[in-house]
């Protein structure tokens, strides 16, 4: 029992022991080569003295500079003519036995060591900094320092923490780069070090690019590095979402697909390379404010209408901004030429999807004309349609009673034909005489000799095609030739006897399809002699010359007519005259 009470007492001095403390002078900060320190409170003895140790090592050997044996001093002057490096921390010496006298912190005669800045962001309308700790104990604060227009100057002290958010800073409207100065109670503050600051993030629409112009300031002064940047946007109030990935090199971007009206913000982030440490700019906004180009531009259909006038229907967006546009022709498909340059009129706010405009001209009646519309927007880009052209129709009077019709097949980018329809008029009937295939491209049409009205016959060919819209949307259309027409050649039918005192007693033609200019008819006998002449088709000859009967024979006769459109017809023959 006595052997455990001796063990039991022995473990409590130990304790009492380890746990004891002489505490030394708060050892504040070396200004200089004055040392400075507030007083220890110790109760547990004697005061003898403070005790001031220095090397010119931070790892020793440490010898004893001096004894203070004032209680209440609270500072010494270290001679130190050459300036060096020193290195001190004081003890307090009381006398309490078991005791241990704890070292107070080590400093030296130099100002703290920096506090590298870790990252400088934009918070909302604020900056806001983040630093390292300096190592020097003595340091109790840090001042943040702001370059100005009047140069860097002192913005706050900060005592307890590492990040400070400036309050009076704005980043929406400039960079903002700060330095912090570690400092003790002493004055002494740190050198700076490396500057930071904030990434200033700028942009520009450019309203014929059609894009936002991005630029920004690099993050500078990260000891690893920028990693990489981020660009991030919102659309018309949207949640943010990433943009691009852009490369550590980066200051400049041009966002584009911008649609004109929309409000857009951005904001650039900066990552340091190996540290997770980023840096983000202040947002920018802006509503977007672009000359809408010409887009979906096509050729809807192209037809000949009144006085073989060809008219050109069109499709384009019509929001967009058209300085002027152009009817460009062509005989070829190739080489075109504007016709006609027009500026279009917006009906506010918008221009008309679907348009049309006539050629005045008549060439769709002289050929086939090929088409195209070309627009010019306000930023000067020009946009052209596909191509598309007229049908030519042409008809000439065939062998029997036929009209043979060739025409030029329809042609437009985004079309296909169907099929064909026929149409003659007549007088101020039109109708249709036939239908084919769409890749026919003629056509013989009959017509009545005994009908005065097929003298001239006039004639049109519809194509039935289907245009596709860029959008894939489908419409049945109509596209009409020019009118070609066609005069019947005058038939002349002459009888080869005559009976002047009989019911047959006149020798006269019989004219078909008789348009004419001029007519001549001519009586000879068999030796050469002129018997008879008029150029009026309804006279006879009745078998008399200088009103005297000729006798019964054969004759010969001639006879010319000459149509309007300048063709001529002649017949020659024998005619017998009975008596």
């Amino acid at each position: 029992m006595k052997k455990l009470y001796t063990i039991l007492f022995f473990l409590t001095a130990l304790f009492s022991s380890a746990n004891a403390q002489i505490f030394p002078p708060d050892f504040i900060c070396v200004k200089g080569d004055s040392l400075f320190w507030e007083l220890p409170n110790n109760t547990c003895g004697a005061f003898n003295s403070y005790d001031i140790y220095g090397s010119q090592s931070p790892n020793g050997p440490f010898v004893l500079l001096a004894s203070i044996s004032n209680p209440a001093q609270t500072a010494y002057y270290h001679i130190n003519p050459s300036g060096e490096q020193w290195f001190f921390y004081l003890l307090s010496n009381y006398t309490c036995p078991g005791e241990t006298a704890i070292p107070s912190d080590t400093l030296d005669n130099r100002p703290p060591e920096v506090s590298p800045i870790e990252y400088v962001t934009v918070n909302g309308d604020e900056a806001f900094l983040s630093w390292q700790p300096s190592p020097s104990p003595e340091v109790y604060a840090y001042i943040i320092y702001r370059q100005t227009s009047i140069g860097v100057i002192p913005v706050d002290t900060v005592f307890s923490g590492t990040t400070y958010l400036d309050l009076n800073s704005n980043p929406g409207q400039q960079s903002e780069t700060y330095l912090v100065n570690a400092l003790d109670r002493c004055g002494n503050t740190s050198i700076f070090d490396l500057k930071h600051k904030t990434i200033f993030l700028e942009a520009n629409i450019g309203q014929c690019d059609r894009a936002f112009s991005l630029h920004w300031n690099k993050y500078q002064n990260w000891l690893a590095g920028i990693e990489k940047q981020e660009l991030w946007v919102s659309e018309n109030g949207g949640a943010f979402a990433l943009a691009q990935t852009l490369l550590a090199t980066d200051s400049v971007f041009a966002y584009p697909n911008v649609q004109d009206g929309s409000t857009y913000c951005f904001y650039v982030k900066a990552f340091e390379g190996g540290t997770g440490f980023t840096s983000t700019s202040n947002e920018t906004c802006l509503t977007a404010d672009i000359v809408q180009p010409v887009e979906g531009l096509y050729l809807k259909n192209i037809s000949v209408g009144a006085n073989n006038q060809a008219v050109v229907t069109w499709v384009w967006n019509p929001t967009a901004e058209v300085k002027e546009a152009q009817l460009l022709s062509s005989d070829q498909n190739a080489a075109y030429q504007a016709i006609s340059t027009f500026s279009p009129v917006p009906q506010p706010p918008l221009l008309a999807a679907e348009n049309g405009i006539t050629d005045i001209s008549d060439a769709a009646g002289l050929g086939k004309v090929f088409y195209k519309i070309q627009a010019q927007d306000l930023c000067d880009s020009i946009t052209a349609s596909g191509y598309g052209s007229t049908i030519f129709l042409t008809a000439i009077s065939a062998q029997g009673n036929l009209n043979h019709l060739e025409w030029t097949g329809f042609d437009m980018e985004n079309s296909i034909v169907d099929a064909y329809s026929i149409f003659k008029i007549t007088g101020n009937t039109t109708s249709q005489i036939g239908t084919i295939g769409a890749t026919a491209t003629s056509f013989d049409a009959e017509f009545d000799p005994s009908n005065p009205e097929d003298a001239e016959s006039c004639y049109f060919v519809v194509a039935q095609h289907t245009v596709t819209a860029p959008d894939g949307t489908q419409m049945a259309l109509e596209s009409k030739s020019n009118i070609a027409c066609v005069e019947q050649r005058v038939r002349i039918l002459v009888p080869n006897a005559f009976v002047p005192e009989g019911f047959n007693n006149e020798f006269k033609p019989l004219l078909i399809f008789d348009n004419l200019l001029s007519y001549e008819m001519r009586i000879f006998d068999r030796y050469g002699q002129e018997l008879f002449y008029s150029n009026i088709p309804d006279d006879g000859w009745n078998g008399e010359k200088n009103d005297k009967p000729l006798p019964q024979g054969t004759y010969v006769y001639m006879i010319k007519a000459i149509q309007a459109d300048g063709r001529s017809t002649e017949k020659r023959g024998t005619l017998l005259l009975l008596r």
